[in-house]
């Protein structure tokens, strides 16, 4: 199993490491193409979210083609000098970093502990690989396996949760600050998956929310977007005029700068919110929410003393390992369901040469008979007639090959295409 994986997350780094390993998604794209080409290697994936950035790769089975780690794939990509941030970084290869996977896609890993987000985020990564030609048959495999198990999970395991994404952390955090959120205006900035979840649970909640809409790259038309209901629609470029009377700012965006600097803001904030409703503290509060990474929000904006901001790493946790352990155990029995299908695939795969010479011979002696006997039609397209012979007899015979791990106990594969081959090699098959 040639599949190595490295990868910087939460658990040992801080966002301003993370964000510095951090791709949006043409960013995914162009670095997945380079690394494949550059490193010659049969597949990569690169999957980068707020908490994690991780490169999986899948290596030839020529060893001198595998002379430089995932790690400094990434660095050579990204510019980085190696020796700065290794230690945040763990490598892990074959079944570690399968079992690795399947844990992930079920939020084990995550900052929020069984959160729902990664799963997407995970199939999203695959799908960009497979738009750039990069994710080849055995992270396919890996990565639909981790998949499948992910959602089995998420159906038949509940785990309990305090939150499960960023979005309902911010819900949580301003109604422990404000309480009723009902009219408090806010300001969301970015309309993707993130901001639109934010924008609805704060719509649920009584706020009187906006959100800005971008404009195509080319052109003055808005983008195609469903617009959440009780929710005014702003454009982006108005977006530091729309912070004047907002007490929340939520932004979420793939932005690689700043969508609030100090500079653009600091006049709008200066003074105490004026709520109408008490004279708390609290009340008097602006509060900013950063859910990107790399960060939308100036961090120098949360020095100011009327500001509160809050990034992915300052939030609520939400559950964890130990208030599920049951449901965890539980998780781990299917998963490991899942890991050992991937390591009869992979084990198997060891069986293909084999397998291509017996449907090869096999091939040879079908098209052989298949001449002797269309030699007495009288009509006959000759080359078209062999060509479609050959591809008929191939593609069952595989099929019927590849069958065997399925239908018989892995510890019978070896002896049985042994013995397929002797018959398939004997020279009586050819008169």
């Amino acid at each position: 199993m040639r599949i190595k994986m490295v990868g910087i997350d939460h658990s040992k780094a801080s966002l301003d490491y993370r964000e510095t390993f951090s791709f949006t998604k043409a960013g995914v794209k162009e670095a997945v193409k380079e690394i494949k080409e550059r490193f010659r290697l049969k597949g990569c994936i690169l999957l980068s979210t707020c908490n994690r950035t991780e490169l999986w790769i899948s290596q030839c089975d020529n060893k001198k083609l595998n002379t430089v780690n995932p790690y400094d794939m990434l660095c050579q990509i990204k510019k980085i000098d190696a020796s700065l941030y290794g230690e945040y970084f763990v490598e892990r290869d074959g079944s570690q970093a399968v079992d690795h996977l399947l844990k992930l896609v079920c939020g084990f890993d995550s900052k929020i502990f069984g959160e729902d987000q990664i799963i997407s985020q995970v199939r999203e990564a695959l799908q960009l690989s497979r738009e750039c030609g990069c994710a080849d048959m055995a992270l396919e495999k890996v990565f639909q396996t981790a998949l499948a198990a992910g959602k089995r999970v998420k159906t038949e395991v509940h785990m309990c949760t305090v939150n499960r994404s960023s979005a309902s952390d911010t819900i949580d955090i301003l109604k422990s600050a404000l309480g009723d959120l009902k009219e408090v205006p806010c300001l969301v900035i970015g309309n993707g998956q993130m901001g639109k979840l934010v924008v609805n649970m704060l719509a649920s909640c009584g706020a009187s929310v906006s959100m800005t809409l971008r404009r195509k790259m080319h052109g003055n038309d808005e983008q195609e977007s469903i617009v959440p209901e009780k929710c005014q629609m702003v454009p982006y470029d108005d977006r530091i005029a729309q912070v004047s009377g907002k007490q929340v700012i939520v932004s979420a965006t793939l932005s690689p700068h700043y969508t609030l600097r100090l500079e653009d803001v600091k006049e709008l904030l200066k003074q105490p919110y004026i709520s109408g409703k008490t004279d708390s503290e609290a009340d008097r509060k602006y509060y900013l929410f950063d859910l990107a990474v790399p960060r939308d929000i100036d961090p120098e904006i949360g020095k100011m003393p009327h500001v509160k901001l809050y990034d992915i790493d300052s939030m609520n946790s939400g559950g964890t390992r130990e208030e599920n352990e049951e449901q965890v155990q539980l998780a781990m029995d299917i998963l490991g369901e899942y890991q050992e299908e991937i390591n009869r695939w992979f084990e198997f795969r060891h069986y293909i040469p084999k397998i291509k010479e017996i449907v090869d011979m096999v091939s040879e002696d079908t098209v052989q008979r298949f001449i002797s006997k269309s030699s007495e039609m009288e009509e006959y397209d000759s080359e078209n007639s062999v060509e479609a012979a050959e591809a008929s007899v191939k593609k069952a015979t595989s099929k019927l090959l590849y069958g065997l791990r399925e239908q018989l106990p892995q510890e019978l594969w070896e002896e049985c295409l042994e013995a397929l081959h002797r018959s398939a090699s004997r020279e009586t098959l050819k008169h």
